[in-house]
Formats: structure tokens, C-alpha cells, sequence
């Protein structure tokens, strides 16, 4: 399960490279070759949070301006938050019917619920 997650991880990361390369500045294509960083990473699930992932770049000894530090940062901690996090599809049938009753609840007291 865990090599399915970290294939989602870097088709993302390689989706991510793919559409800033054609028609952006020299600045976001600069930026995104520094996402072949995160193919080294050894539990790239640990990038979710964003310290970590600004910890890690920033460790790397790559010559970023801190701008782009934070652009790459968020970047990996994006894909990992997408590709570990659980989504709601792979949620039991019984934590489906609890969620749609909660739903339901918000929505009889006049609620926003955010699906």
C-alpha cells in the first residue's frame, strides 16, 4: 500500500514539474527542477507537514533563495498531504453513513458544510 502512496507522491511531484516547465517565468521553471529533490527522500510521508519539508530543503545545501525554499517546501508538503493523507473514498461504508448523517445534521440547522 505504502508503494502505491509513494507512486502517487511522485507522479504528483512529476505532474506538478510537468505543468510549471511550458509557459511560466524563469523563477517557477527554476523552482520546479528543484522538486527532483524529493525523489531522494527516504519516508516522503513525513514531508506532509510543512517545517519538515521547509527543514529538509533547506538542509539539502541547494543554492535556493529563501523564497524558493519555501516554493519547493510547499510543493512536497502539498503532494505528500494529496498522496498519504486518507481520503474520504477509502473510508469504511460505516464511517460514510456517519459522515452523511453529521452532514445531515449541519444542513437541519441551517450550517455550511464543507464536502
Amino acid at each position: 500500500m505504502l508503494d502505491v502512496k509513494n507512486t502517487r507522491y511522485l507522479e504528483d511531484l512529476l505532474n506538478e514539474l510537468n505543468r510549471l516547465q511550458v509557459g511560466n517565468s524563469n523563477y517557477r521553471q527554476q523552482t520546479a527542477y528543484k522538486l527532483d529533490l524529493s525523489r531522494h527522500v527516504i519516508a516522503p510521508e513525513s514531508l506532509h507537514d510543512r517545517e519538515t519539508a521547509h527543514y529538509y530543503v533547506k538542509t539539502a545545501q541547494l543554492q535556493l533563495h529563501e523564497d524558493q525554499v519555501e516554493d519547493v517546501a510547499k510543493m512536497m508538503s502539498l503532494a505528500a498531504r494529496r498522496a498519504y493523507n486518507t481520503t474520504e473514498s477509502a473510508f469504511s461504508v460505516d464511517m460514510k453513513v456517519k459522515l452523511e448523517e453529521k452532514r445531515n445534521r449541519f444542513k437541519a440547522f441551517g450550517l455550511r458544510v464543507k464536502s
